[in-house]
């Protein structure tokens, strides 16, 4: 019988082979095309593969990576993969996620999982204070923003709903329940209100002002005239950076208002919280401290591996509330130390994400994310000049974040949208769509720890090369850079 165990000699094999991989990939990959031009028969045959009988020597297992897996692969901590919020992870990860795997630990009961509970918790707290959040607060490590959301408008559900909540559900409510965020919302909001038996036609999408940010007398206006209509307004959904622009929704403003009318106040933050890591942004995000909920993801802003979410709560009591359920086969005795965070989640079984978190944050400090942050920031703002100075763009929103929008002037949308799938498949560069006001553009956000400036001049040639091509005008202004 094959044991499913390696002898010392085999962990060193497999030690050497996977250091090996790491250092030759993250040495080179600067030098790939961002985007794969993907070899579908390869991919094809893989998926074509039956389960085999027979097992494959690690020395084949790695072989395959470098030559199959790796060239089909998007390159995220390429300099110039600048689309989406998603960032390289730093230079622990790939080793933290070793040790995560070989502790193996389950993090749904306490006993089962001491250390890292305490450390799931010393995390949780150090994210709370970042905000102020006090005592009472609560919170647990998750997958990303999109369950984060999901956890934090469960407990606002629960919290409206009080005791019935668990019997009853939305079934025993007399009127429906709504729910109020801005225009330039993320998506996973919508699948969290569906996903929770809400509906998404109960979900009220507030106007933005010129900056993109939610417009407080347009949602005192929406939530007075549902309750007149005898609707039951719960619970605001604030954006701390929105997906497509960065803005930030007036949070003072709107936590005032929640809090006469009686509302849960979330505030999305899974894009940009964690910037309150910067001494440049913390006061802008400082009100994040008046809300009941928020969300932000470690995957992003400490540039963790992926996944790595979190939730907060203001009182963690509201968590127990929506999740806790003890058959008598996971009964334990309440802790003074630990808490179980089955009772505090929709998971019994957890991975142990907060140790690359915990890891992290200790071996950088916040210092160093916080100088990282100012940094991709300049970047964004560099572009967002190269993209006002020179006739051939045209910026679509104020950089205020670390992503910038803009398109190429005298182009439609459609050829705008032309000039990005060619900026893509060419290998250059991955940015995004955007689409601002109407108007179809790219949109580069900066996440990468080895972007340069000289990244962001490359890129903006090549746009407006590609443009000038498009248009069959050679002699145009060419862009100056450095």
């Amino acid at each position: 019988m094959t044991n499913l165990l390696f002898t010392r000699d085999q962990s060193a094999h497999a030690a050497s082979l996977t250091s090996a991989f790491i250092d030759r990939y993250l040495d080179t990959v600067h030098e790939r095309p961002v985007a794969p031009v993907v070899d579908r028969d390869a991919l094809r045959a893989i998926m074509a593969t039956p389960l085999p009988e027979e097992g494959t020597s690690l020395d084949a297992l790695f072989a395959e990576l470098d030559a199959v897996i790796v060239p089909n692969s998007t390159h995220t901590a390429h300099p110039r993969f600048l689309g989406y919020v998603m960032p390289s992870p730093n230079g622990l990860s790939p080793f933290a996620e070793a040790a995560t795997a070989a502790l193996n630990q389950n993090c749904g009961l306490w006993t089962v999982a001491p250390a890292a509970t305490a450390i799931e918790q010393t995390v949780t707290r150090w994210f709370a204070d970042l905000f102020g959040f006090g005592e009472t607060a609560g919170g647990l490590i998750v997958s990303g923003g999109s369950m984060a959301n999901m956890v934090a408008l469960t407990a606002a559900r629960d919290w409206f709903l009080g005791d019935s909540a668990r019997t009853d559900g939305l079934q025993g409510h007399a009127s429906p329940l709504t729910l109020y965020t801005s225009t330039e919302v993320h998506s996973c909001i919508d699948k969290a209100v569906s996903m929770l038996g809400l509906g998404t036609k109960h979900l009220r999408r507030i106007p933005c002002d010129a900056q993109f940010r939610m417009r407080v007398d347009l949602l005192e206006a929406a939530i007075a005239a549902d309750r007149d209509a005898g609707l039951s307004p719960v619970c605001v959904i604030a954006s701390a950076g929105t997906v497509t622009t960065g803005a930030i929704d007036p949070i003072a403003e709107i936590a005032a208002l929640t809090t006469r009318e009686g509302m849960w106040l979330h505030v999305d933050g899974a894009y940009g919280a964690l910037t309150a890591l910067s001494d440049r942004y913390r006061e802008a995000l400082a009100p994040i401290g008046l809300a009941d909920s928020v969300s932000l993801d470690p995957h992003k802003f400490l540039f963790t591996s992926f996944e790595a979410g979190c939730v907060l709560v203001r009182n963690r009591a509201t968590l127990r509330h929506a999740f806790q359920a003890t058959p008598s086969y996971l009964a334990i005795h309440e802790d003074p130390d630990f808490l179980n965070y089955s009772d505090h989640g929709p998971q019994l079984s957890r991975g142990f994400k907060a140790l690359k978190v915990w890891l992290s944050l200790r071996h950088y400090g916040r210092k160093a994310y916080g100088d990282t942050i100012d940094g991709l920031f300049d970047l964004a703002a560099y572009m967002g000049e190269l993209a006002s100075e020179h006739t051939e763009f045209e910026l679509l929103a104020p950089v205020v974040y670390n992503c910038t929008c803009f398109r190429l002037r005298g182009l439609s949308d459609a050829e705008n949208q032309q000039v990005l799938a060619q900026l893509v498949e060419g290998g250059t560069a991955f940015l995004g769509p955007a689409r601002v006001n109407g108007a179809y553009g790219f949109r580069a956000c900066f996440m990468s720890l080895r972007t340069a400036r000289s990244d962001v001049d490359v890129i903006m040639r090549e746009i407006a090369r590609l443009g000038r091509a498009l248009r069959g005008d050679v002699g145009a202004q060419h862009v100056a850079t450095g």
